[in-house]
């Protein structure tokens, strides 16, 4: 039982450590006009920002990568050719992402609250994978090997806010393997060789 307490509390400072050192950018929506807004995105460090907005049905109207690493950008967007509907408009800087939803119409633009993201963390050492993840959205998420696009292995990791686990792969043939962290709504990927 002591050992149990012992581990949980380790993962829960080895998490606490990986959130503490990724990057917290904030993003600024401004509506300027029925047909233009302002995206500014700030981040203490310089680092390579990505910029996305996607339509509810999955989309991408539009895309935007920084050429060098920076610590501020700001983008000026036309949204008149999109139609109503529903958005979301996604900052990705290193692992992080910032998140706001906004909705187009007649009226004009209305936008949500930010949300913060941060992708998982792997490690993949002497045969045993690790790995943590914050699962802001509580939905249930799966665990994915694969072996040149063939399903290896698979196994729930359940709905918890916090998910880390450990997987011996050490008795897996030698080669190249896609780790994969799904969830309804999120999806990330993982190289490893064994």
């Amino acid at each position: 039982m002591k050992t149990n307490q012992f581990l949980s509390a380790l993962a829960a400072v080895a998490l606490a450590v990986t959130v503490n050192a990724v990057e917290k950018p904030k993003m600024n929506v401004i509506p300027l006009s029925d047909e233009n807004a302002l995206i500014a995105v700030a981040n203490e460090n310089p680092a390579y920002f990505e910029l996305s907005i996607q339509a509810e049905n999955g989309d991408l109207v539009y895309y935007k990568e920084s050429a060098s690493e920076i610590s501020d950008l700001r983008q000026l967007i036309n949204y008149s050719n999109l139609e109503n509907g529903n958005y979301t408009l996604k900052a990705k800087v290193k692992d992080t992402y910032v998140l706001r939803d906004f909705e187009i119409s007649n009226k004009g633009m209305v936008v949500g609250e930010a949300k913060m993201k941060y992708s998982p963390y792997f490690d993949f050492n002497s045969g045993v994978l690790k790995l943590s993840y914050l699962n802001f959205d509580e939905e249930n998420v799966k665990f994915k090997i694969y072996n040149q696009g063939e399903l290896v292995y698979e196994n729930k990791l359940g709905k918890d806010f916090v998910i880390s686990a450990g997987f011996d792969l050490s008795q897996l043939e030698k080669g190249k393997y896609e780790v994969e962290l799904s969830s309804y709504k999120n999806q990330f990927l993982y190289n490893i060789e064994n």
